[in-house]
């Protein structure tokens, strides 16, 4: 039996070979005249041509000689997709999970950074207009009211704002206009879900013109107990942003932007699907040993009923931008942002109503960033950009642990605090060059030298109920060292043998490059070869602690990216074909993996792989066999492997060697295709109806390769149809999300006794309503 990964595959190419084959028939029968068919023509915008900033100047994306998925905000709305997370429906290659505190991971090429700490850096970097969210909890509102978005694949850092060694995710936001515009969106569907959108702009004076966008989600409960009635799961977020042009002469443009978000959801409940005891031979807390385990449904789930999970998360963010042409050729860029990121996140760790694990996520990250740069055009085909970058971080976080009910709760109490206060600071110079060299043929080419300081003090301590500092004072490995720890103080151990704060500094820096060649023989046709390399800055960790040697940081990873592709446009430019071969080296890359404490049994933490790589290719296209009619597939093979010995823990403890195995979190094949088709009901009436499909294979929530601990792969299958009237100016339509009700989850882990796992949203469906003036 061909399993279900492999039928996937074969579908797709198939899919990809028969549009090639009938490509040229299709063309003959597509024109105009035709009688039977639709006579709306088929523009250059409607195959690719689209327009993209991607190397800080307006360029064809088929111009460009990196790998980049370019998408316009009307077909990002037109299918639902709202954040950066739901990107993986239109992005082959790009992975999304969340961690067991919820917050966001991005992952492209299977290079990500499976940490959970609210000052984790990230490696894929979310901009908005060039200007960084520099961790991820912030993202959540980049897609508000958006333009276009550009989602760039190998390492970054010579053109953007930091380094980032899997790629970015640049926005745009949608501009204002000088004429007067407004709009709004509507979407009504499922569990109560209320997603309302809206947009108004226009000129003030002569100079100066003003775009104000909001966004409210609302909705009801989607998870519901499996052992009781009772549901979790609202939803509440509020989004705001104005942005202000100013252009007091022909030579000065200035660009404000304030914007931010709050989420006050309730956490998602996970399914429990193991029970292991951090110590061996202390039993199981009785309830939860005789816990049934979740369901295999999406919204079955459980939580302990006496707790609040709504979050008090909240995102504000200023900033300016200044472009002085000094010539025709000269442009002068400074770019400046303050950001303000707070979480405070409840969330159940066992999935039942006994108290095993639960965490309350707090803190706050203050980042400061300010760029400079000249950007000088060459005969108007070349490019030099140079230019330097400051960032300045600082991070607060604090996780209230609470286990009660856990075997733990016999050495540390009632639960620990961890908390720690990082600052950090990032300086930059970079500059890159397009040189034409021949006719067709171009060097492109940058560097970057980056200098990274972080500074860290932090510890776990007691909650100051004074539980977990007498089991750890009576504590037998610790009795004879008389700790003494008294209510609300450390209890990580330092060197010396007594407890107290941990202090670390950790100063690096590193030159990332990139070099490659593009050959454009015709205006259809471009062929490019990069090598380039990237690094993302060491981080320390955040976890309980019982020894500061367990808070020691891992240091920056390298990745060196080799990378040949091309675009082409095909048969009149009907089909665009793009496609890519890539092979990635790793050194000391950055990983959430598990360790062992002498208490709290295995739990994760941050480690550094010695050696990985990653190696694969990407193939999509997109198809206009006849006006009106629009298909586009695509397909990636990421195949990642840690090389050499590597000694870790998987999530039940066990001590093992994972040379040979693959990165967590990373499927190894992942696809998407789209077919949507368009025609007039009459000369005032359009229809439209469409289906996406996506797929990710199967991939692991840890090393080790433990079957509870498998992220089975899925395939999500959306549709939608809608009438359009006036030329665009309103529709109404219905959709329909995960049609076939899959079920899957995108994170498994293990925290203290319970093993768990994250589940998808099931089949949801609803109806859209847009009006445009």
């Amino acid at each position: 039996m061909v399993s279900i990964n492999k039928r996937t595959i074969l579908l797709t190419s198939a899919a990809m070979g028969c549009i090639i084959w009938v490509l040229p028939a299709q063309a003959q029968t597509a024109s105009p005249g035709d009688a039977g068919q639709a006579t709306r023509p088929v523009s250059e915008a409607e195959v690719g041509e689209i327009i993209v900033t991607a190397q800080k100047r307006a360029q064809s994306v088929n111009n460009v000689g990196l790998s980049i998925t370019a998408v316009s905000g009307d077909v990002l709305a037109s299918r639902g997709i709202s954040d950066p997370s739901q990107l993986t429906k239109l992005v082959s290659g790009f992975n999304y999970n969340e961690t067991a505190n919820a917050s966001p991971v991005y992952t492209i090429r299977g290079v990500g950074y499976q940490d959970s700490s609210i000052g984790a850096s990230p490696a894929v970097t979310v901009y908005v207009d060039e200007v960084p969210i520099s961790y991820s909890g912030g993202t959540l509102g980049a897609a508000l009211d958006i333009e276009r978005v550009e989602v760039l694949k190998g390492p970054q850092g010579t053109l953007f704002g930091g380094n980032a060694t899997g790629g970015a995710i640049n926005y745009i936001a949608a501009k204002p206009s000088d004429t007067f515009t407004a709009g709004v969106n509507w979407d009504f569907g499922r569990f109560a879900t209320s997603n309302l959108t809206g947009f108004v702009g226009g000129p003030v004076s002569d100079t100066l013109s003003v775009r104000l966008s909001g966004r409210w989600l609302k909705s009801g409960s989607w998870q519901e107990s499996y052992t009781r009635n009772d549901k979790i799961g609202e939803k509440d977020q509020l989004f705001g942003r104005i942005i202000a042009d100013w252009e007091p002469t022909d030579k000065v443009k200035i660009q404000l932007n304030v914007n931010g978000w709050r989420d006050h959801s309730e956490s998602q409940a996970p399914q429990l699907i193991d029970k292991v005891g951090t110590i061996p031979g202390v039993p199981l807390d009785p309830a939860f040993a005789a816990y049934p385990f979740a369901p295999e449904k999406a919204r079955a789930a459980d939580w302990d009923p006496t707790r609040d999970y709504r979050r008090r998360d909240s995102f504000k963010q200023v900033s300016g931008r200044l472009d002085y042409s000094a010539s025709d050729d000269l442009t002068l860029t400074s770019i400046s942002s303050y950001q303000v990121y707070k979480r405070y996140n409840p969330i159940d760790f066992d999935g039942t109503t006994v108290s095993v694990q639960a965490v309350t996520s707090s803190g706050t990250v203050k980042s400061f960033y300010q760029e400079l740069r000249a950007s000088l055009t060459l005969a108007q085909t070349g490019n030099i950009t140079a230019g330097v970058n400051y960032q300045s971080d600082k991070i607060d976080e604090s996780a209230l642990t609470e286990f009660p009910a856990a075997v733990a709760q016999l050495l540390a109490g009632n639960g620990f605090i961890a908390e720690n206060r990082q600052d950090a600071k990032t300086k930059g110079v970079f500059a890159s060059a397009d040189i034409p060299i021949l006719p067709g043929l171009s060097a492109v080419g940058g560097i970057r030298y980056t200098e990274a300081k972080r500074s860290y003090s932090g510890c776990t301590r007691d909650t100051g109920d004074g539980t977990a500092a007498a089991g750890f004072n009576a504590f037998p490995p610790f009795a004879p060292l008389n700790l003494n720890i008294q209510p609300g103080e450390c209890f990580t151990i330092q060197p010396n043998g007594q407890p107290g704060l941990f202090v670390s500094s950790l100063n690096e820096d590193n030159v990332s490059w990139r070099a490659g060649l593009n050959y454009k023989p015709d205006r259809n046709l471009l062929v490019y070869a990069n090598i380039s390399r990237g690094y993302k800055a060491g981080a320390y960790q955040s976890l309980g602690a019982i020894f500061s040697n367990s808070l020691s940081p891992v240091v920056q990873e390298q990745l060196t990216a080799y990378e040949i592709g091309f675009k082409a446009g095909l048969f009149d430019r009907l089909l665009q074909l793009n496609g890519a071969i890539f092979h990635y080296d790793y050194v000391d890359k950055q990983i959430r993996g598990v360790i062992t404490d002498p208490v709290f049994g295995p739990v994760e933490a941050l480690v550094n792989i010695p050696k990985s790589r990653v190696q694969g290719f990407e193939l999509s296209a997109s198809l206009r066999p006849l006006s009106g009619l629009s298909l586009s597939s695509a397909i990636t093979l990421a195949d990642t492997e840690v090389r050499g010995s590597f000694i870790g823990v998987t999530q039940t403890g066990a001590s093992s060697d994972f040379n040979g195995e693959a990165f967590p979190y990373t499927p190894k094949w992942s696809g998407n295709a789209d077919a949507e088709y368009r025609w007039a009901l009459n000369d005032r009436l359009e229809a439209v109806v469409g289906a996406t499909g996506s797929y990710n294979s199967a991939t692991n929530g840890g090393f080790g390769g433990e079957a509870l601990y498998r992220i089975r792969g899925y395939t999500l299958v959306d549709v939608r149809a809608a009438i359009e009237g006036d030329g665009g100016k309103w529709r109404a339509g219905v959709w329909g999300r995960n049609i076939t009700n899959e079920y899957y989850w995108y994170t498994a882990t293990r925290a203290s006794d319970a093993g768990t796992r994250f589940a998808g949203m099931p089949a949801t469906y609803g109806i859209s309503l847009t009006f445009r003036y």
